[in-house]
């Protein structure tokens, strides 16, 4: 009896994922997306193409996409009602346009497929989301400053890297080639990312030898298709003398030998005071 209990419900379970797995092959499907990769502020005509794998004829076909909270906008549409005839395809074209500030990535695009059914009547919907791809380069300037630049004393060279693109720039990795200096840290910084409207620096401890050393730095990172990229940085650096850093102010003199100086010539004279005082109280008492 159990037996025959459990090849029934195995019968029924077969029987359900059997017309699940109709159902769900037998629909009105979103067949392909054709596009091609967004820049920020471009637009184009995207086709998007309905497969209709039902057993009858559908009618009054629309297609409606929600980019209410995407950086996309809707320019123009053909996605009036149509007839699509059983396991036919027919196309629904939007021009689209992407926000010129908008950050690369892959954005998932909701839509919303409705249809009449010729043998039921009854309207039908479908949701279902795809992917439209916006894509932006990095663009990479870079400034120099130093600290103590002083020639024959330790300092620090940063280099500021700012990313004035709309992509941003990963894995950034810096290396500089030391001219007219001394590196007293590595060679190599890694940096991580520098995004879209932001800085990042790469400092390095030297000791300047040179008064007109040059910072040569071999910068690489990848972009939003992961390509690498290497670029060499050429910049060049203001060292000064100890007494230019001295008449302007970079630096303070050095008044210690100064101070000692007059630390002694006062010592010296209150020891000569003393000793006169204290001839003087001799001799008196001596009554000289």
């Amino acid at each position: 009896m159990n037996k025959r209990i459990k090849i029934a419900f195995s019968i029924i379970v077969l029987i359900l994922l059997t017309l699940s797995t109709l159902s769900i092959a037998s629909a009105m499907t979103v067949k392909s997306v054709e596009a091609t990769n967004f820049q920020p502020g471009s637009q184009q005509e995207i086709t998007i193409e309905v497969k209709n794998t039902l057993d009858d004829d559908t009618e009054d076909v629309s297609l409606t996409l929600d980019l209410s909270k995407l950086p996309f906008t809707i320019i123009d549409s053909d996605s009036d009602d149509i007839e699509i005839s059983s396991d036919d395809t027919e196309g629904f074209d939007f021009t689209i346009k992407a926000s010129s500030e908008a950050k690369a990535g892959d954005y998932q695009i909701p839509y919303t497929l409705s249809y009449k059914n010729n043998e039921t009547t009854a309207v039908e919907t479908k949701t279902g989301t795809f992917s439209l791809t916006i894509e932006a380069n990095p663009e990479l300037v870079y400034t120099v400053s130093t600290e103590k630049a002083i020639v024959g004393s330790q300092g620090k060279i940063t280099l500021k890297i700012v990313n004035k693109g709309l992509g941003d720039a990963k894995f950034v990795d810096v290396k500089i080639v030391p001219e007219g200096y001394t590196l007293l840290s590595e060679a190599e910084n890694y940096v991580g990312t520098v995004s879209s409207d932001d800085s990042q620096t790469a400092s390095f401890d030297v000791i300047f030898k040179d008064k007109n050393p040059t910072l040569t730095a071999q910068v690489e990172y990848k972009d939003f298709n992961n390509e690498k990229t290497t670029k060499t940085v050429t910049l060049p650096l203001t060292v000064y003398s100890t007494e230019e850093a001295l008449a302007l102010g970079i630096i303070k003199p050095d008044n210690t030998p100064v101070y000692m100086g007059i630390g002694i010539v006062i010592f010296a004279g209150w020891m000569i005071v003393r000793k006169i005082r204290k001839k003087k109280r001799i001799n008196k008492a001596q009554g000289k």
